[in-house]
């Protein structure tokens, strides 16, 4: 299979998995942040490491906005006009172990998991200031959306690089990668 067949294949692969993850979220309860955020976070730095910046980047991108429509929650259309800074935190996870991971994969993804949340958590803060009275935005939404995107992203950010790590060892051993 050449080379460009095989990224795209596996892209597509992983992407779907991404949404599946996502997808089954409605079903593990209102925590389900725990368990999506680190397998998602899992999917974006394996697809980095397995197809590269674009294969991260696309995952990265296009994830969000496929979760901001399937999304059951009552906060999901707020999340859909939130959903290009999710991409942008999605992509500095991908750049910076992009960018790190050839001389540490731990480094590449406790920095990216670290600017991950702090994008985020900037994002939602100046978000809900500039767009609660447009998007009539109640607080006890805006106190969601900031608790969702502070500390947890970095939380779901480095337990799905470890995860990852696991996951690319074994692929390591085991895949052409």
């Amino acid at each position: 299979m050449g080379s460009r067949v095989k990224i795209i294949t596996r892209t597509a692969i992983l992407l779907a998995l991404a949404v599946v993850f996502q997808m089954m979220g409605q079903f593990w309860g209102p925590n389900n942040n725990f368990i999506v955020g680190p397998l998602v976070n899992t999917i974006l730095i394996v697809s980095t490491a397995v197809t590269g910046l674009w294969g991260g980047t696309a995952i990265a991108v296009i994830a969000p906005f496929i979760s901001a429509f399937t999304n059951k929650a009552p906060i999901a259309p707020i999340i859909l006009f939130f959903s290009p800074f999710i991409a942008g935190g999605n992509f500095i996870l991908v750049l910076c172990y992009h960018l790190i991971a050839k001389r540490n994969k731990i480094a590449g993804i406790a920095v990216g998991a670290v600017l991950k949340f702090v994008f985020l958590y900037t994002s939602v803060v100046i978000f809900i200031s500039m767009f609660s009275e447009v998007l009539n935005i109640s607080p006890t939404v805006a106190a969601m959306l900031n608790f969702l995107f502070s500390w947890p992203q970095l939380v779901t950010g480095l337990a799905g690089g470890i995860v990852a790590l696991a996951v690319i060892k074994v692929l390591e051993r085991n895949v052409d990668i």
